[in-house]
């Protein structure tokens, strides 16, 4: 090998260490100290986080959907082609070796220029060998792909997270919307039970004279509302459950009623500091990597204005007989170095840079939104989770008065003292304060589980801040 070859070799190696292109930097967003709503919440969030509501059923149903639900598979599918992406440029920052052979039979003219030897017109040839080409990363181009490559693929697997957590979140409301669904149905059958017992008390009042055409009118009214109050009921739940059947992959789900209350809603967890969001939330974690990419392709593109070396190697056998290919003294070896110095591409490759650096604007102004947007949606899940939180307070106080009042017209009714449209009146009322804390409920636990998505869910590398 030549010194010069050698200098050559040397002054790549010194060269490969520097990469053209702008080396990433986060951009500088508008943040704050704390969430103006963040009190209260002290709970850590974990990873199996449903689990902590206490159904069993629902648990089965959120491990049934992590399985099954295509939008979760779509997103995984997108992990493996990134991941394959990835190893497919870390793969051309390494020499290609490939192996070859032929066996040609040359016939020189009589005629012609070429002399013919003493070995005849006709001539074998037979070679063997190794060869390889090898591009030298001298402004880093192979280096910005990869860095490209590894940012895209962590991009898909945050955004698969960010799915099978919408995915869950989903699950988990709209069983919630079932069992609400349930006590709704049951509250509604019971409505509809008193409406037609004070239509009958009505109609016979009004055979007696007690009453008249206005009364019965009234009651046909409230009855009527009563029959679309369940049906309302029964629809919303059937919904709730086809819903249920599409996320976790079984269209023919059927969940047997529950006509009993919810039990008690966890604790809403912490919210830690705001800018835990821009490594917790899977979303903006995928926005970033997406940007970091954009920002790698712009020296990948920049990297076309300068010169290109690969150095070319081969080694091999050559033989005018098969038999004596791999014989003594026919070896063969190559060695070379290439440079490729582009002059005039018309504008071509300034575009693509432009193109490039289009595309990281694109992305920055990406992820400054998925950052504003994940403090707007704390925040709202914040304001949510208080403002459920005073209403199911104050729901579930009307339902104990109404339950007490309920039990009074029970005893007085026992007594004789209490018309019977009074007794059905404590009847109607603990029937509708039991809908009403019911879909107080569901709003709780809905602002809660959209506290848990809108916080990232549960992330391992991020201590929540108490």
């Amino acid at each position: 090998m030549s010194k010069t070859l050698l200098s050559g070799l040397a002054a790549a190696c010194l060269l490969t260490a520097c990469a053209v292109g702008p080396d990433y930097e986060r951009p500088v967003l508008p943040s704050s100290v704390a969430f103006p709503e963040g009190k209260g919440g002290r709970a850590s969030i974990a990873a199996d986080w449903w689990s902590s509501l206490g159904d069993a059923r629902l648990s089965q149903l959120v491990e049934q959907a992590l399985k099954n639900n295509t939008d979760i598979r779509v997103a995984a599918g997108r992990v493996e082609e990134a991941s394959a992406g990835l190893a497919d440029v870390a793969g051309a920052q390494l020499p290609a070796i490939t192996g070859g052979g032929s066996a040609t039979r040359n016939v020189v003219s009589n005629d012609a220029y070429t002399s013919i030897s003493s070995f005849g017109r006709t001539r074998n040839d037979y070679t063997a060998g190794l060869s390889t080409t090898f591009e030298l990363d001298f402004w880093g181009k192979l280096r910005r792909a990869s860095e490209a490559a590894r940012a895209q693929l962590l991009s898909a697997d945050e955004a698969r997270l960010q799915v099978e957590l919408g995915v869950v979140s989903s699950v988990v409301k709209a069983y919630a919307l079932v069992r609400s669904a349930d006590v709704q149905q049951a509250s509604a059958q019971e409505l509809l039970a008193v409406r037609d017992e004070e239509l009958r008390i009505v109609q016979q009042r009004t055979q007696v004279g007690a009453a008249g055409a206005n009364e019965i009118a009234q009651a046909e009214v409230v009855r009527s509302a009563a029959v679309s109050a369940l049906s309302d009921a029964r629809r919303a739940r059937a919904q709730a459950e086809h819903l249920l059947g599409f996320l976790v992959g079984t269209p023919d789900l059927v969940l047997k009623a529950q006509a009993i209350a919810q039990g008690a809603t966890p604790p809403p967890p912490a919210t830690g500091l705001p800018a835990d969001l821009l490594r917790r939330r899977p979303d903006v974690v995928a926005a970033e990597q997406a940007l970091i990419a954009a920002n790698a392709r712009i020296g990948y593109a920049k990297a076309a204005y300068f010169p290109t070396f690969s150095l070319t190697g081969a080694v091999g056998a050559e033989s005018k007989e098969f038999s004596s290919v791999f014989g003594q003294g026919n070896g063969t070896s190559l060695l070379g170095l290439n440079m490729s110095v582009p002059i005039l591409d018309f504008g071509r490759t300034a575009a693509k840079v432009d193109l490039a650096i289009a595309a990281q604007h694109q992305a920055a102004a990406a992820y400054e939104k998925a950052v504003l947007t994940a403090f707007r949606e704390v925040r709202d899940a914040l304001s949510d989770v208080r403002e459920t939180m005073a209403s199911a307070q104050a729901a579930a106080r009307r339902e104990k008065a109404a339950r007490e009042a309920f039990r009074i017209a029970q005893e007085r009714r026992k007594q004789g003292q209490l018309d019977p449209m009074e007794f059905l009146a404590a009847r109607r009322l603990l029937a509708e304060s039991q809908v009403a804390v019911s879909r107080v409920r569901l709003d709780r636990l809905g602002a809660q589980v959209d506290l848990v998505k809108a916080l990232g869910g549960a992330r391992p590398d991020v201590v929540p801040v108490k």
